[in-house]
């Protein structure tokens, strides 16, 4: 089978496996650039609340074929080559990564930028650029801090050592271990959770969480009215209001088309 990244539906959940199996899930040819493609797509799609990236074949990613580095080692620290592996930390859309076995370099990096990572036992981590002479990019350096803080993350990127599910789990990496058959199975549960409410505020509450992390509390507590009044304007509230008083499941809207760029121009 052709290397690429397949793509299905669950519900209004959009899966994206990486597939590659005979290179451990790594990315190669335009493997990298139709990732990207996809998210986009599905940042784009109203009906589409949750997106699913995963691996195929019991292996999340070990990240780029290290031979087309070596034949073009100038990618490896190119921000416009690596856009797929932090453009989940960019939209809208909750991300989440169902992670079995390894998620090296390239892959770590993509789980990084997910919202939520759900891991098997089996799941490893690393981010190898100290051990490949390589500064470690795509957030590394940066959002990791958020998850995990300093003393941790200067260990894991300094000593460029595996780690576990476990270990991840104990220092907030990983969201919860799934114990079952594959982590595809826990993600999807995790995002029926979020698909079943509000996709609308779904996406306030990303924006919202983002923007106070990028620019400190003070801006987060002023742009939170801001939100509420945008929100405030759409069904939702009244939808939920109801259902709470007739005893019934909520039944919400998809988002409306133009709602992310609404929500970047409230947060401007």
């Amino acid at each position: 089978m052709t290397p690429g990244i397949r793509v299905s539906d669950k519900a209004t959940t959009r899966i994206l496996t990486i597939d590659n199996p005979g290179k451990r899930n790594a990315f190669t040819g335009t493997m990298a650039t139709t990732l990207l493609k996809e998210l986009d797509r599905a940042e784009a799609d109203p009906e589409v609340r949750a997106i699913v990236v995963t691996g195929s074949e019991g292996c999340f990613s070990s990240g780029h074929d290290l031979q087309e580095v070596l034949a073009n080692p100038e990618t490896a620290g190119d921000p416009v080559a690596n856009a797929a592996f932090a453009r989940p930390s960019e939209i809208l859309t909750p991300v989440i990564g169902a992670i079995d076995g390894p998620a090296y370099a390239a892959g770590f990096i993509l789980a990084l930028n997910c919202d939520l990572r759900v891991a098997s036992p089996n799941a490893r981590f690393c981010g190898v650029g100290a051990a490949i002479g390589l500064v470690p990019v795509g957030g590394q350096l940066s959002r990791l801090l958020d998850l995990v803080g300093y003393p941790v993350a200067y260990r894991w990127l300094a000593t460029a050592a595996p780690f576990s599910a476990t270990e991840a789990e104990r220092h907030g990496f990983v969201t919860e271990i799934h114990d079952g058959d594959d982590a595809l199975e826990g993600a999807l549960g995790l995002a029926e959770a979020i698909t079943s409410v509000s996709p609308s505020v779904v996406a306030a509450v990303k924006a919202g969480l983002l923007h106070t992390l990028r620019h400190g509390s003070d801006a987060g507590r002023a742009a939170e009215p801001h939100l509420a009044a945008l929100i405030r304007s759409l069904p939702d509230g009244d939808e939920g209001v109801n259902s709470f008083l007739e005893r019934r499941p909520p039944t919400y809207p998809d988002r409306p088309a133009e709602l992310h760029d609404q929500i970047a121009e409230v947060l401007a």
